[in-house]
């Protein structure tokens, strides 16, 4: 059987790197075959625990055939997880269009435009007069066509590119290469393999390697969703592609008026059961040191940090999280994290570009060059559906003919935010460029070189579109731009070339998008990783405004007081 399940893998592999050459190709084949990469790792891992001694549930290292087994598995499931990613970030920095007949370009640009416009009246922030002639259903069907059209294109550009010929994908590490060259001594690999019978954990250091076995798929979702069930407002909750903590779906942006309860007992017993059955088994591994996890299914929806190592206190403050006693970071996967580390050996110098508080219409006495106005507070998203009515009471179309852009909230605490950072940074020696108003807009991202900096932070309203991920984005200045419409999308974020910085998004949801089976969850936090970013810091959920702002100083705070400020972020 494993050699069976080795050989339809080995057909997986030529099938994949053959002729499916476009991003979105690759990624929903790479999904129709992993049952194929899922199988295989768990026969392999319980070929494993057979092995370990005294069947042991791997709790100790591995070692002699059960060590073997392990890794075979642990390959298998690096093979299956995030594989477009690891092949897009071989492009990095290489001219795949170069020598490519100008009218093939020319057609992917007039495709994404049409693509544009079309999901901009679909997500109801489209303004133009002749918007809203046709049906939804009608547009869903047009998009649909672009999309298949954009994907030939892609393949004909990819298959003409000399140098994307030239290229060598991105590939799978091993786990003793994952040992060697991307963890060190203070650092634990905790990846997650859920499948329909039962799920994987392997505990990785640089020394030794444990494999546990843990409940399956559906029982680890319900724990994770039952986790965000307590952690974010009934207000703010919002429907996951596949991951529900609501039964109808809620757009609601504002911040629940209803306080948490004081006791914390409902939330302690969501976030300890999940902490149990996650990571509680490799508990002994794991000391005080950094965990690097690699999610899988809902567990790439829930903050590890907020996890609760025992339920002996019903008090928020004094709760035993597990941030307390570890520092964690996520990847996509292991081989992510080693190809980014090659690729970024050379920091950029200390400076930073802070863009906030952008100019949303033209009502705005910012757009006429004279005072600022205020807004009550708002929460930095913006829903797909009926996303103006959601933030204003009123329609995107009844102000349309009286003013340009959108009637959203002004968020008065991003500004704040802002300056309190270029407070911070020019304390610390630091250099720190800050585009606020008129200047917070993607005409600037686009003609400006942004390579130059080590931290890019953009504080504004975030608009999530779980079901297309390419159209989530970043809602910048609306008015005053020649070139573009303002919202910095997924897709458009691919365009841009980053000189290795820490990103940090302080707008809501811009951890959230589209979970697919292999590649992991396809939004912003990729996209910014494949434009050049090492480090991408997102949210889970809709965050207020004032309180992201304290939020955001205390982490800067720390960030540029620590010798984080004189080194490349990790």
């Amino acid at each position: 059987a494993l050699a069976n399940y080795q050989d339809a893998i080995t057909t997986v592999e030529t099938l994949r790197s053959g002729s499916l050459r476009a991003d979105e190709s690759r990624t929903i084949f790479l999904s129709t075959t992993k049952d194929v990469f899922d199988d295989a790792a768990s026969a392999f891992a319980e070929m494993a625990l057979l092995s370990a001694p005294a069947a042991g549930n791997g709790a100790e290292a591995l070692t002699g055939q059960a060590l073997q087994y392990a890794a075979d598995a642990f390959k298998i499931t690096e093979q299956a997880r995030a594989r477009s990613l690891l092949d897009l970030l071989s492009e990095t920095n290489a001219s795949v269009t170069e020598g490519i007949p100008p009218d093939l370009l020319k057609r992917k640009q007039d495709n994404l435009d049409k693509q544009q416009q079309i999901a901009e009246e679909l997500t109801g922030i489209s303004l133009a007069a002749d918007s809203g002639k046709k049906k939804p259903s009608d547009l869903e069907s047009d998009l649909e066509k672009l999309q298949t059209e954009f994907e030939g294109i892609e393949n004909q550009i990819r298959t003409a590119s000399p140098r994307y010929a030239s290229l060598t994908g991105g590939k799978p590490l091993s786990l003793g290469e994952v040992q060697s060259g991307v963890l060190d001594e203070q650092t634990v690999l905790l990846e997650y393999s859920l499948g329909r019978e039962a799920s994987y954990l392997w505990a990785v250091t640089k020394s030794g390697v444990s494999l546990y076995k843990l409940p399956e798929r559906p029982a680890l979702d319900k724990l994770a969703t039952e986790l965000r069930a307590q952690l974010i407002p009934s207000k703010l909750q919002r429907r996951i592609v596949g991951i529900d903590v609501m039964a109808d779906s809620q757009r609601g942006l504002g911040v629940s008026a209803t306080p948490f309860a004081e006791d914390a007992a409902s939330f302690v017993t969501a976030s300890s059961a999940l902490y149990k059955a996650a990571v509680e088994p490799a508990a002994a591994m794991l000391g005080e040191k950094r965990l690097l996890i690699v999610g899988d299914g809902a567990l790439n929806y829930v903050p590890f940090e907020a996890l609760v190592k025992s339920a002996a206190s019903a008090d928020y403050s004094s709760l035993p999280y597990l941030i307390k006693s570890n520092e964690i970071i996520y990847a996509p996967s292991a081989s992510v994290v080693g190809v980014i580390r090659q690729q970024n050996n050379n920091a950029p110098g200390r400076s930073m570009l802070i863009l906030a508080d952008p100019v949303f219409n033209s009502n705005d006495t910012r757009a006429k060059g004279a005072g600022s106005t205020t807004n009550g507070a708002e929460t930095r998203g913006l829903g797909i559906a009926s996303a103006v009515s959601d933030v204003t009471g009123e329609s995107a179309a009844a102000g349309s003919a009286k003013m340009q852009g959108l009637p959203l909230a002004r968020l008065t605490g991003t500004r704040t935010e802002a300056e309190q950072i270029v407070k911070l940074a020019k304390t610390s020696g630091t250099q720190a460029d800050m585009w606020l108003d008129l200047d917070a807009s993607e005409d600037n991202v686009d003609a400006r070189d942004i390579s130059k900096y080590r931290v890019v932070h953009i504080a504004t309203h975030g608009l999530l579109n779980a079901e297309r991920p390419q159209f989530t984005g970043l809602v910048l200045s609306l008015v005053g731009n020649k070139n573009e419409d303002g919202f910095l999308r997924t897709d458009e974020v691919f365009n841009l070339r980053l000189g290795s910085p820490l990103v940090m998004l302080s707008a809501c949801e811009t951890g959230l998008g589209k979970e697919k089976r292999g590649e992991g969850v396809i939004g912003l936090t990729r996209a910014f990783m494949y434009a050049g970013a090492p480090t991408v810091g997102v949210s889970l959920w809709s965050v207020a405004d004032k309180s992201t702002a304290e939020l955001m100083t205390d982490f800067y705070r720390r960030l540029l007081g620590s010798s984080a400020a004189n080194a490349a972020p990790a």
